[in-house]
């Protein structure tokens, strides 16, 4: 798991970021404009990688703290009642 603070991995490249984020927990993903997004947790805090399908490329990657950034992620989740 990634030991790196939020100020210390955004002063990575953005490739290393790929590489952290890529190493972390799969969440969740969700569409957004037309590119896929993928949510993954890591030790101290979460990240974005925002993937175009029809170029195949990370277009970009963003990592927060701020919980109110899993929003967008909460319509997706389905909870099963027994």
């Amino acid at each position: 798991m990634c030991k790196l603070t939020l100020t210390e991995f955004n002063k990575l490249s953005i490739h290393d970021q790929e590489e952290v984020i890529w190493n972390g927990t799969f969440l969740a993903d969700r569409e957004e404009n037309g590119l896929i997004v993928r949510l993954y947790g890591l030790s101290a805090f979460y990240g974005e990688v925002f993937y175009d399908a029809h170029t195949n490329k990370v277009l970009k990657v963003r990592a927060f703290i701020n919980t109110n950034n899993l929003v967008p992620y909460l319509a997706h989740i389905k909870f099963t009642l027994h």
